[in-house]
């Protein structure tokens, strides 16, 4: 008898082969068995934070990306070997959506509908390729039933799948008449999908992003993490030892801050901070909570003074810097580049978990510059915008104005760009370094 330890190092948590159990490959990914059982959050622990047991809509958000944090690790390449591949289709974008995505939608929306028949959604993915192929329908039909069958010994059936993925398009409904709800369920299922397709040993990260709007204002954000070290410095695993500390959550709640759990359901939460973001802040977060948890150096003034911010950016540069402009802004914070004209102490991270890193203070910059035309999405930002803000952070667009999530699946056509710090002195010299470069580019460019 064979033991194996694949999503959980709890020993409630256990998958043994016999011949009475059924291990199903889907393009070289094995998928858990249709017995996998998975276990709610505790909120009996007195370490955790009054809104992480109280919070109904958080309590629920939490048990939503844990199950479908399960899925997401069994199905994530061990590595970026052609034979370890797990199956993709294209968007009319050329960006890759997986088996994965499509399983973690349906199990989010359907554990959010069941909970909050009332509340709504919006959400990336759509059921159409699904129903375009019938082999691709089946694979996410198995990773769904692997780890959603407490209630429904037969599992989802494919159309039961499909219509929880397109609770996601809700928002394409709605209209003048109607109205918008006034609770509004945001989710990315695998925000990140080529850093999950990189593999666990490439330095794959990525992660859940969930949101709750109430009103357009977010109030709720939850980013899992299952690739993420919980201890600094380390931002990628090369190895699988040390399992224990591997795969972390970001929770924070409008007012309430944020913390960071396990990604298992130990019942401990550790309130997390950015950076300090002024000397006159030094002496700020005595409460006996985590202060600069990334920081090793963090008594250090140098670390508090904007030109020696450090950057966590994407890793895809033909996107999330299309035009070099967050190479310039970088430029003019810090004064140079390195030799191969690299950002300085800089950390490339697929996903929001960027985010989570910036508000644990393993950073104090964050620049996103999508391509001139695009119209970026809510759901890259709006999980991660409450984790930074409410870790004492900022997030802002070029002009340095609020960013508005109230206007339905896509953010203003005016945003330019998105840029997060972590607020006070270090985002005023972003602004200022942001908008130094843009007139050099533009003088460069022969623009006006």
């Amino acid at each position: 008898m064979t033991t194996f330890h694949v999503t959980s190092q709890r020993p409630s948590i256990l998958y043994q082969q016999k011949n009475s159990w059924l291990f199903i490959s889907i393009s070289f990914c094995v998928i858990l068995p249709n017995v996998l059982a998975f276990a709610a959050p505790s909120s009996s622990s007195s370490s955790l934070p009054p809104f992480l047991e109280t919070d109904s809509s958080m309590k629920v958000a939490l048990e939503a990306v844990r199950k479908a944090s399960v899925i997401t690790k069994a199905l994530q390449p061990s590595n970026n070997n052609n034979n370890n591949k797990i199956q993709t289709v294209s968007k009319t974008d050329l960006s890759p959506v997986t088996v994965a995505d499509f399983a973690v939608q349906a199990t989010v929306l359907k554990h959010l509908r069941t909970a909050f028949p009332n509340d709504s959604f919006i959400a990336e993915e759509s059921s159409q390729a699904l129903k375009d192929d019938s082999q691709l329908a089946e694979r996410v039909q198995i990773a769904v039933n692997s780890c959603n069958n407490e209630n429904n010994k037969d599992g989802d059936c494919i159309e039961m799948v499909q219509n929880s993925i397109d609770l996601g398009k809700e928002y394409e409904s709605w209209d003048e008449k109607t109205g918008r709800p006034s609770r509004v369920w945001v989710l990315d299922p695998i925000d990140g999908t080529k850093g999950f397709l990189r593999g666990q040993q490439e330095g794959g990260q990525y992660c859940i992003a969930l949101a709750l709007l109430e009103d357009g204002i977010p109030t709720i954000g939850v980013l899992a993490c299952p690739n993420l070290p919980q201890s600094p410095p380390e931002y990628v695993w090369t190895h699988d030892d040390n399992n224990d500390e591997k795969g972390c959550i970001f929770v924070a709640s409008k007012g309430c801050g944020c913390y960071q759990l396990s990604l298992e359901d130990d019942g401990s939460a550790k309130r997390i901070y950015c950076t300090p973001n002024s000397m006159s802040m030094a002496s700020k977060n005595k409460d006996g909570a985590i202060e600069n948890t990334e920081d090793t150096n963090n008594t250090s003034q140098r670390r508090r003074q904007p030109q020696y911010g450090r950057f966590c950016i994407g890793v895809e540069r033909g996107f999330g810097d299309a035009l070099g402009q967050c190479i310039g802004t970088a430029k003019v914070l810090h004064g140079s580049l390195t030799t191969d004209g690299e950002i300085r102490d800089a950390q490339r991270l697929d996903s929001q978990a960027k985010y989570g890193i910036l508000a644990r203070a393993g950073a104090e910059y964050y620049a996103r510059f999508p391509k001139p035309g695009y119209v970026e999405w809510i759901w890259d930002q709006a999980a991660g915008y409450v984790v930074l803000t409410e870790a004492g952070g900022q997030m802002t667009d070029t002009d340095g104005d609020a960013i508005d999530f109230s206007l339905g699946a896509q953010l203003s056509p005016k945003v330019k760009g998105v840029l997060g710090s972590n607020g006070g002195d270090f985002h005023e010299a972003l602004l200022q370094a942001f908008g130094q470069q843009e007139k050099e580019r533009k003088k460069k460019e022969g623009g006006s």
